[in-house]
Order: C-alpha cells, then structure tokens, then sequence
C-alpha cells in the first residue's frame, strides 16, 4: 500500500532543501521502480536520475527519462547494452577501480559519462579517498579516451545507515565533508567542470551543510522506513508504504497471530527495538492509511511465507482471522522490489519495473 500524499510530500520536502541549498536533485529510483512514482518525481521539476542497474536505465529510459546515472560499479559485461543505450539517452556510468576503466577504453563506442565512485567511509566500492596519485591517474585516462566524458565524483555514504541519531549522522556527514574537501584540493581540475555526487538518505535528509557537493541522490526518501525511523532521517508518520498482510490464524494464548507476510515479502533485515528484535510494525488499514504507531506488538518472526506478530492485548482483540493488516517494513527498498506492485490508498494500481516488458536499446 502506498500513501501517496505522504509520498508526494517527502519528494517535495527533498527538491525544496535542493532548492534551497543550490543543489541538483538526482533521485536513486531503485527504491520505488516505478515509472507512475517517478512522474511525481518529474512534477516537481526532476529532470535527472539515478539507478542501480543497466535494466533500470533502460525501464525509466522507455518511460521518458533521457538524462540517467547508473550508480553500480560498472560490469563490463553489460558494455553493449551501455553502448546501445548511449546512443538514445544522456547516459553516465561508475567507475569504481582501474580494471573496469581498461576494459572500457577500447569498448565504448558512444559518448558516455563517467563519474568516478570514491569511498568516504562505507568501505563498500569506490577509490580509496587517501590514493590521491591514483585517483588522479584515473582522472587523466578518462580525459585520454574519445568517448568517455568525465562528469566528477560519486559517493554513497552508507556508514550513515550505522548512526541512531541526528547527531551521530552529522557527525558522520562531517567526515564525509572533509573526505570530499581533501578530493578537491588533491586533484589539479577546474572546479567547475565538474560535480560531487553524494546518495545516501540519511545524511541527505537530516544535514545543514552541503559546502563541496553538487548533487544529491538518496532513494529510500520516497517512502522512508523503520530503518530510517531508527537511524533518526525521519519520523514513523513520515513512512509512506505499508505492506498489506492477510490474517491467516490467531492465537490468544500467546498473544499472536499469523500473517501472509514472510521473508520473501518483507526480507530478513531486522532491527531492534526496546532490547527486542523485530522485523516490522503492524498497524490498522483504513481508508485513509494507517496509524503510524509502534504500539501495537512487533513482527517476531519469518519463515518463507509466514510471519509470526506478538501482539499487545488491545491489538489482538480488535483483530480476526480473514482481516488484512499492514506492516510497516524495516527496509523499504527490499520489500518494494520484493513485492513488486503498489496500490495507492484510492486503489489505484502503480506500474512496477517487474511489471514492464521492458525494451532494450539495440
């Protein structure tokens, strides 16, 4: 279940602090996937975005998007695919170490973007920010191959997913302002002809101070989640989707019931709340959403397709056996490919990557 209200509302909070902040708005798609969703994005003047994979750039490429960043480590086993849609949209690419770069010199045959990928503390991919010499000998290979075009820097930030609390997220952007100050003053590059990149939602949506970047990208933003509750980015009236479960038993003895919600709808990613390990909220579904509450149990527990609910007894009263629940998930990105379809609160249905033939260029 989407709200799409609140959905329109977190895109608009985001573009307003872009605004605000002199800053291009490149939303991550990967979280919602939907060609219906990024026309909410499109409404409030987004013109650029960023995806996960060559098959996502080429879903929102069909769907109108022409100006696209696949924030992936390049796979140069995909280059024809790159090549081929090169040739229809203004396509920018990652380079994340030197191997991929050399394959990529006599592999492109169409003007692309390149964006090199730098580590600002995730220890995940991207050039170790300290390797100065080599990051600029990267920079000065790309400038000697006719088609690749280099664009500037890109960084996701995901040690700020380890924060639990504003503070502990400026903490960590600051260091992240610092990593990318030294990137500016190591390399010999007229700083206009260049942008820095950074894509994570937490320090996105909870940071003042953007001095060095030019260009966001965060994704979960659209629908935020548990995850994003406990980190401190949002507030649980702020979540926008809700993963509507059947009630397939009920057990007053020990205060649980039984949903059609497991592990391949919510994924296995947990946090803790109160000492206590959870994979969801449930809450009521009504015609106009949902409470936004942790006061009604917690999901225990996953098995492939069940998921066990401790209730509180005033929750378990109020619900039978044939109802339909929602559970506000721990992560949405997961559960919304997971499940890949939407229905909004007035029942409309959103188009979904999963649902899509989708065309390849070339």
């Amino acid at each position: 279940m989407v709200d799409e209200e609140k959905c329109r509302a977190n895109i608009k909070r985001m573009v307003q602090k872009c605004i605000k902040h002199n800053l291009e708005f490149r939303p991550h798609f990967k979280t919602h996937q939907s060609s219906d969703i990024g026309r909410w994005f499109k409404a409030e003047g987004v013109t650029g975005i960023t995806v996960s994979s060559v098959k996502m750039a080429n879903y929102f490429a069909d769907n109108g998007w022409n100006d696209i960043t696949i924030a992936f480590p390049v796979n140069i086993r995909e280059v024809d695919a790159i090549n081929a849609l090169s040739n229809e949209i203004s396509l920018t690419i990652l380079i994340s170490d030197s191997v991929a770069l050399e394959s990529l010199k006599t592999s492109i045959t169409n003007p692309t973007g390149v964006m090199i990928e730098i580590d600002t503390g995730s220890n995940r991919t991207g050039f170790n920010i300290n390797h100065e010499a080599e990051i600029s000998d990267v920079i000065t290979e790309i400038s000697e191959v006719k088609n690749l075009l280099f664009k500037g820097f890109y960084s996701h930030p995901g040690h700020s997913y380890k924060a639990r609390c504003k503070s502990e997220i400026h903490e960590i952007h600051k260091g992240v302002l610092l990593s990318i100050s030294d990137i500016i003053s190591g390399t010999n590059l007229n700083r206009e002809e260049y942008n820095i990149c950074i894509g994570d939602t937490p320090c996105s949506s909870v940071a003042a101070n953007f001095t060095g970047i030019d260009q966001l990208s965060p994704g979960n933003l659209v629908f935020y989640d548990l995850m994003q509750v406990q980190i401190g980015a949002c507030t649980l009236s702020d979540i926008a989707v809700a993963l509507a479960c059947p009630v397939v038993a009920k057990y007053p003895s020990r205060n649980e019931i039984v949903i059609h919600g497991g592990a391949v709808h919510l994924s296995k990613d947990v946090i803790d709340h109160e000492s206590i390990k959870h994979y969801g909220y449930p809450v009521e579904l009504t015609k106009n959403g949902w409470n936004p509450t942790n006061k009604n149990g917690y999901v225990k527990a996953l098995s492939q397709e069940h998921g066990i609910v401790k209730c509180t007894n005033e929750f378990m009263r109020f619900i039978h056996v044939g109802d339909i629940i929602g559970v506000l998930p721990v992560h949405s990105c997961l559960c919304a490919d997971l499940i890949g379809s939407y229905q909004t609160l007035k029942g409309k249905s959103l188009n979904h990557i999963r649902s899509s033939s989708i065309q390849y260029y070339g």
